[in-house]
Parts: structure tokens; C-alpha cells; sequence
């Protein structure tokens, strides 16, 4: 254990992981959501069940949870996500039309990962969870119905007019572009916000928005100076992706792989 802790006792921490893994398994926010910038239940489950492997305990004797019941809440969040991917053309287990779409893919495909490494039970549909991550990876990364990748130089297509101070006050990097290169933006919404400031730079310079055949009538992408959806770079949107990255998440971790396509796919209109 590190030096300094307020508890040397490794016990202490597991019995309070265990805890409030229960907590939020028996709430009444049970699996309302998947791993985010908001909901870290995806994986503070998977770092609990590797603890209990290394404790010797993975019945939880002693403890508030165990093995069995964090791999059953994982599967549960898993099974809701693949409903919503049953009513998207791409798969996506997230909504569109919804805030932070980007940091719902990849947590999505940091979760099925979990599951394949645990090899948890069957999930819906008998989806295969490696599959089902890459489904989530290709998503945020280019399969989707607008065709854009939402990481920043990851692609042949990706956001170019950023929400930052300083790509909103100098017209070119010194470099070339593009600016914020690895940048993870929110994604789709239900609607592109906008608003200037004086001496925001024009972006797209021309004004004109080429996604905006793509979209239907409940979500839309801009790639668009004053829409925070395509330029609100943020820390918080990149979490998951830092565990799609560098495989912490599994020992063979299926999301390193850039998929073919990732950017360059099929732009396809899904209006209804």
C-alpha cells in the first residue's frame, strides 16, 4: 500500500469498496446508468472483484458483497444497454438525444471489456461482450450516422471547430492543425446550442454545416464553434477512453485496436 494512508490496514478499504458497491447495488439508482463521468459503478465493480480475487475472498465472507453479485449488477447495466442498441441502425447503447454521448460509448466498451475478462454469464440476445465493445468503440469513433469520429485526429473525420480559449482566439496553431489533438468532445444531442463572444473566431469559416443532412428529427451534430456538443473538449470525456488505451481494464484489451472504418465510414440519413 502506499505510504501515508490515514488506514494501513489493506482490510479496511476492501470492507468500504464492499460497502458502497451495496449501496449502490440495493438503491434506487441500481444500473440507472453505465459508466461515465458520472456513474464510475462500471468500474469501481471491476477494480472490487479483482480485490476480492487477491484477498483470497471472492464469496465476500465478512463483507457487504462479492464476486457474484458485482459481475450479476455489471450484466444488468450491460442487458439495458443492448436494448437501447436494439433500437439504434448503428447499435449504440446509449441514446443520441442525450447529453454526453461520447463518455457513454466509451464507458460502454470499457464495461463489456470487464465482462469479457470476468467472462460473466450470457448476456442478452447472446450478444459476445468483445464484440459488443468494439460495437461501442466504432460508434464514438466514426460508425455512426453522422460518420465523424468524436476524438479529436482520430480518423479522417473529426471535430475541427473547437470550444477552447485558444482555439477561439487564434485563427491557426502554430503547427497546423488540428487543435487539441486526442481531445474527446460531448457528441450528439437533441439540439445544437449556440452563442458568441466578441473576437470568437468563425468555425467553420464559411458557416456551412455538412452534418446537418445526417440528422434526424431527435438528434443532431455541428461541427461548430458555439456548439458544445462538437467543440466542448473536457478532462471528465476522457476517462474511459484512457482505460480503452492503455488495457487496465483486461489483460488482452480488444479496444486498442483502431477499427477499419473508425471516421471514414458510410454517412448514412436515419431521419424518422
Amino acid at each position: 500500500m502506499p505510504n501515508g494512508l490515514p488506514h494501513t490496514d489493506p482490510s479496511y478499504y476492501l470492507q468500504q469498496a464492499a460497502h458502497w458497491a451495496n449501496q449502490y447495488i440495493t438503491g434506487p439508482n441500481d444500473a440507472a446508468d453505465t459508466l461515465n463521468l458520472y456513474d464510475v459503478s462500471g468500474l469501481a465493480h471491476f477494480e472490487l472483484y479483482r480485490a476480492l480475487t487477491l484477498d483470497g475472498n471472492p464469496n465476500g465472507t465478512g463483507l457487504e458483497t462479492n464476486q457474484t453479485a458485482l459481475v450479476a449488477d455489471l450484466e444488468k447495466q450491460l442487458n439495458k444497454a443492448i436494448a437501447q442498441s436494439n433500437t439504434d441502425p448503428f447499435g449504440f447503447g446509449f441514446p443520441w438525444a442525450t447529453y454526453d454521448t461520447t463518455s457513454h460509448g466509451g464507458g460502454l466498451a470499457v464495461m463489456a471489456a470487464e465482462y469479457a475478462y470476468l467472462n460473466g454469464p450470457a448476456l442478452n440476445g447472446g450478444m459476445n461482450p468483445t464484440v459488443y465493445a468494439n460495437r461501442q468503440l466504432a460508434n464514438i469513433l466514426g460508425t455512426n450516422a453522422w460518420g465523424t469520429s468524436l476524438i479529436v485526429n482520430d480518423g479522417t473525420t473529426f471535430p475541427l471547430c473547437m470550444q477552447h480559449q485558444v482555439a477561439n482566439l487564434v485563427p491557426m496553431p502554430p503547427n497546423g492543425p488540428p487543435f487539441l489533438s486526442g481531445a474527446a468532445v460531448e457528441g450528439p444531442n437533441s439540439f445544437a446550442a449556440k452563442g458568441t463572444l466578441t473576437g470568437m473566431v468563425a468555425c467553420p469559416p464559411n458557416g456551412v454545416d455538412v452534418f446537418a443532412q445526417f440528422n434526424n428529427t431527435k438528434a443532431v451534430y455541428k461541427d461548430f464553434v458555439q456548439y458544445g456538443g462538437a467543440g466542448n473538449r473536457s478532462d471528465r470525456f476522457l476517462v474511459p477512453g484512457v482505460f480503452l488505451a492503455d488495457g487496465r481494464s483486461a489483460r488482452r484489451n480488444p479496444l486498442a485496436q483502431r477499427l477499419a472504418g473508425s471516421g471514414s465510414a458510410t454517412r448514412k440519413s436515419w431521419a424518422r
